[in-house]
Order: C-alpha cells, then structure tokens, then sequence
C-alpha cells in the first residue's frame, strides 16, 4: 500500500479533544493496552499531527504522527499500528512469524505465502490462531520478534490450515523500508531477541518441512514464493537488520574449564606440541570469546561505568582486547550470539545482565571476586608504546571506514570462479577488478569502441537487463553490477580490530532539539559506530563550551545519544572532523550549525 509515493492532503496537528479522542481509540483497536500503556507511549508533552493521504491504488487514510513517527494508521476506519508502535508493544497483534530469506521479498512489496510460516510444532488446527479473513496482524522474523511488516490476514485460521499452507497467508499493508516507514525517523529494527517458541533454537527450513504432515507439500528453500505487486522499488539502503546466523545444536559449554585453561597456556600458536591433536576451531573460537571477556575487564573495562549496553560491551571492549593477528567471530563459536554467550556467564555468577528498557539489554553488574576473576592472568606479549597509548586514550584512533557490498546470488555466476562465496563482504575496488577481468578473459571488450563491453548470457542474467541491450559502457557495467549487491561496511580501529556489519553505515547525525522554554538542545546519535566514547565525548563538549550534557538510550536506536545544552554543532563538527579525524561525508547535520550574525 506504501510501497509508492502518496499524496499528503491535509497535515495538522491534534487539539487536547482530538487527542483524548485518539488515546481512546486506539484502547478499543487494542484492549490488551493499559490506560497506562497507552499514557506513557504518547505522554502529554509529544505533538501529535493527523495526516489525510492518498495511496497510488486511490485508497485514502489517515495517519497519525507523533513527533514526525507515524504510529497507527486508518484504512475504511480500521485501524492498524506502525511498525514503531509494535516495536514498543511486539504482542499487540497477531503475528506470523518467517525465515531470515523472506525478509528482502516482503521488503521488495509482495505478500506472504503460507509456505513462508514457520511453525515451531507443525501444522495443526490451531497452528495460525483463531484469526478470521482481514484481520490485523504482523510478521517477524525466527531471529527476532521485533515485527517488520503489517498486513491483513488473506484467509481465516481454519481456511489457512484447510488449505495445507497453500496460498496466501498475509496481505501486506506496510512493512521497514516503504514510504510510510520513511516518512518518520527512518528507525532500524530493534533486536528484542527471537520469539518466545524460538529461544532454544530457530528452525531451519528443512527442519519445519519435517515438522509438517506432507513433506512433498513443503517447498525447497529456493520455491518460497510470494507474490509480487510489480513494484519496483526496493528496500532503504539505510535499513539494517543485522540478522544472526539461526541455530539449533545443543553444545555444552563448561566455563570454568575454559577459563582456567586460559591462565595456565599461552596463546602464542608456535609452541610445539608433538602430542597435540588436531585443533577444534569451534573450541579455539570458544576460548578467544572468552578470553577476550575475561581481559576487557581488565583493561578497558575496568573501571567502566555500569550498565553497561551489551553491544557496546563486545565493540568497544570485546573487540579490542583481541591479541594482535586474531579476531572475534561468535558465528564460528558454539554461542553463535553474543546473548547466548553472555547468558552461561550470567549462570556462572560472573554477570548480570537485564532489560533495562524494551529490546535493550545491558550488563549491570560485575562479579570481580569470582574465582575465574581472580585466577584469570594475560597471557600474551605485551603491546608496544604506540599501542599502549591507544589503549589509554592519549591520541583517539582514526576510525578506517571501508564502504563494501555483499556477494547476493543475483552475482555469484560472475564471482564464482574467484574464489568468492554467497555472502562474502567485498570492497569496491575488488568488485571493479573481477569485473574487468571476467571481462578480459572472455574478451568482451569491444573492439570498435573500447569504452564498450559486450554483455554475454551470464551477465545479462545477472545485471537483469533486456535482451535487446547487448553492449554496456564500462561505468554503466560496474553501476548495474554493484546495485545487484547489498550494502555492508568495515570499520577497523588501531589498524587490527575490525567491526564489519550488514547495511549502510549510519552516519553520525547531529540533531537540534527544544526542549521547555524554547531552550535548544543537540543531539548526537551514532558516535559508538565509529568507536567514540560517549563518556570521553561529553566531557569534551563540557569542557569546550561549558555545558552540561547527559547520554540516554532511545527506543529505535542501536547506540545511546549524546545531549548537549545549546546549539554546540560547529563545535561538535570540528571535534569530530578534527580530534576524532571522521570525514566529513560520515557526520550529517552540520548544516544546523547557528548563523554568523553580520
């Protein structure tokens, strides 16, 4: 319904009546909320603003913002919450929940497919609910509740499980990343954790073709269809979902065998060791996570302030505290999550970690007398001068920022004989150069005009032009090959430490708020990205233009913001681009710097 521009007709803003009026109606739309609930998600102080819009199906709704986030919207007066309001109440409507590959279709504007349903036991007459034909629900992910698409439900219940999940599960209203979702703050999912019936372990697909009564029914991972509305428009490059690789294997972890075999052996890989057995890089994996746990505490994280988000936890303390030449990748240990990773430790009674606000968990306590504390040593040759200045924070390290695109299945035919996998991270310098010598190798270049390349079968399937497009210039061949991919990014920290996530990297946005009496505020968001700390930062801020400022999680947001009494974006802009050394094309909103007065 979204997935194209509308047309806004009317945009105001709600009297205290209309407002009471609102509150009110969505009580009746939702009777699980609270009078509270309802309170404290849309306090008195928030600007609410209607809108009357114009779909391009003609379709006419009202749609109601809070602070510019849209959070329920009205179609034929039935009224149905944004993907921000089930952020806040993920339980508010019936969901469905799908698997990790289904999210770039819903997001490209087709609906979901029954055989898309994960059901965690099998299809049975209550497996979809008691749902009857257009009713509200959601759809989320086996890896995270967090909903990222509403819909109308295209059949009944019983009609869903009558027809041996066939057909149409879901009609899609609006889902991340279409035109309703843009026209707020642009937020990415949450992670709230996966769905309650998927804690231990979130199926596989094969895994839920086993569960239903005929597998023959059950399609392969490559026949999940949905249907699509012909839109052409994809997903924002600014959305991020950060999916974690699903897992089902039981593994017993024993901590206290881990972390002592840590203080007594080194892990310097040249000791010789005729005896020795083969390597188990699970297990080696297993020890380094841990070992890094136990060596931030001791380094960086000494004398943190807790809580402390988990998050940042494994970026700024974690990920630094790996021995020089060796990185952290929990996929490959057996705690594929940092949540599951931290949750043995917190069994152990080294840690506690809670939910402080929704979908943001934080470490709040430490038990430095435990006995693997106590007994915990570094083993690993000491860093030299420049290192230990870094580690202290005598010089801020300059971020490196590598802008990369992910191998997708669309080019992988290209990229195969490289020695490239489906899902691998790659520069665009390194895309440029496979292209030009696959290019080379089967001598495409044309050789009437050699700015010209001559596309062959493979690349016409993989670039998704006509057939009648035979030739394409050399910037045109790069352009199309990349938009093919998706978007990912590195961000490497003292030249060793490396942070690479899906999604476009979020540049540091400098905001100006008010706040009662007119006063203005600035709001930094995004600084933990580039390896910032928040702490250090305001202190600078107040020392600099003496002013108070405080740090404090938004619902939404990956990383606390930042605030500072006042209009302090030239300062701030100068503070990053100059101490911090972050180009000036990563920091958005400096344009809100004050005017000099003539």
């Amino acid at each position: 319904m979204f997935n194209k521009p509308f047309k806004v007709k009317s945009n105001s803003q709600l009297k205290g009546s209309e407002r009471k009026k609102l509150r009110s109606d969505i009580q009746k739309n939702f009777l699980q909320l609270t009078e509270d609930d309802i309170n404290n998600f849309i306090p008195n102080r928030e600007v609410l603003v209607s809108m009357k819009i114009y779909t391009h199906t003609g379709d006419t709704v009202m749609v109601y913002c809070m602070q510019k986030l849209p959070i329920v919207f009205e179609i034929e007066s039935i009224m149905f919450p944004t993907v921000y309001m089930l952020w806040h109440f993920p339980s508010l409507i019936h969901t469905f929940t799908t698997w990790p590959q289904v999210f770039p279709k819903i997001t490209g504007g087709a609906d979901l497919m029954l055989p898309g349903v994960v059901l965690k036991n099998g299809a049975h007459i209550n497996a979809f609910g008691k749902l009857q034909k257009g009713d509200r629900v959601a759809v989320n992910l086996t890896s995270n509740k967090a909903p990222f698409a509403v819909g109308k439900a295209a059949l009944s219940s019983f009609d869903m499980y009558m027809s041996a999940k066939r057909g149409k599960g879901v009609q899609i209203l609006h889902f991340v990343g279409d035109h309703l979702w843009s026209w707020g703050t642009k937020l990415t999912i949450p992670d709230l954790g996966p769905p309650e019936e998927f804690l231990d372990s979130a199926p596989s697909i094969d895994e839920d073709a086993s569960n239903n009564d005929n597998n023959t029914n059950v399609p392969a991972p490559d026949e999940i269809h949905v249907i699509n509305d012909g839109m052409s428009s994809t997903i924002k490059e600014s959305c991020d979902t950060n999916l974690p690789v699903p897992t089902d294997v039981p593994i017993e972890i024993n901590l206290d065998t881990i972390a002592v075999s840590l203080t007594q052996q080194s892990l310097d890989d040249g000791q010789e060791d005729g005896d020795r057995e083969e390597p188990d890089p699970q297990e080696d994996m297993d020890n380094l996570v841990s070992y890094c746990f136990m060596k931030a505490w001791k380094t960086t994280a000494k004398n943190i302030e807790l809580p402390l988000l988990t998050s940042n936890f494994f970026k700024l303390h974690m990920i630094p505290a790996c021995p020089v030449g060796q990185s952290i990748d929990l996929k490959k240990s057996s705690f594929k999550k940092l949540s599951k990773f931290l949750s043995e430790l917190e069994q152990k009674d080294l840690i506690k970690v809670k939910e402080l606000t929704k979908g943001v968990v934080s470490i709040v306590s430490v038990n430095r007398e435990h006995k693997l504390f106590r007994e915990f040593r570094l083993n690993e040759p000491a860093p030299d001068p420049k290192q230990m200045i870094e580690m202290k924070g005598g010089k801020s390290v300059k971020p490196e920022i590598t802008e990369m695109y992910v191998v997708t299945a669309a080019v992988f035919p290209v990229l195969a004989e490289y020695l490239v996998k489906k899902g691998d991270n790659l520069p665009l310098t390194s895309i440029r150069k496979y292209v030009t010598e696959y290019v080379r190798v089967r001598k495409l270049q044309d050789n009437q005009n050699r700015r010209l390349v001559k596309l062959d079968a493979t690349l016409q399937s993989c670039l998704q032009v006509p057939q009648e497009v035979t030739t394409l210039s050399w910037e045109e061949l790069t352009t199309k090959f990349v938009s093919q991919m998706t978007h990912s990014y590195q961000v490497t920290f003292s030249g060793e430490n490396k942070v690479v996530a899906k999604g476009k990297l979020e540049p540091i946005d400098i905001q100006i708020g008010k706040r009662s009496g007119n006063k203005k505020v600035t709001l930094i968001n995004n600084l933990e990205l580039y390896g910032v700390n928040l702490q250090e930062f305001g202190r600078e801020c107040q020392h600099g233009v003496a002013a108070s400022t405080s740090i404090s999680s938004v619902p939404g947001r990956k990383t606390p913001q930042l605030l500072v009494q006042g209009n302090q974006v030239d300062f701030v802009g100068k503070l990053l681009m100059g101490k911090y050394e972050i180009p000036k094309r990563y920091i958005r909103g400096l344009e809100n710097a004050p005017k000099n007065k003539k």
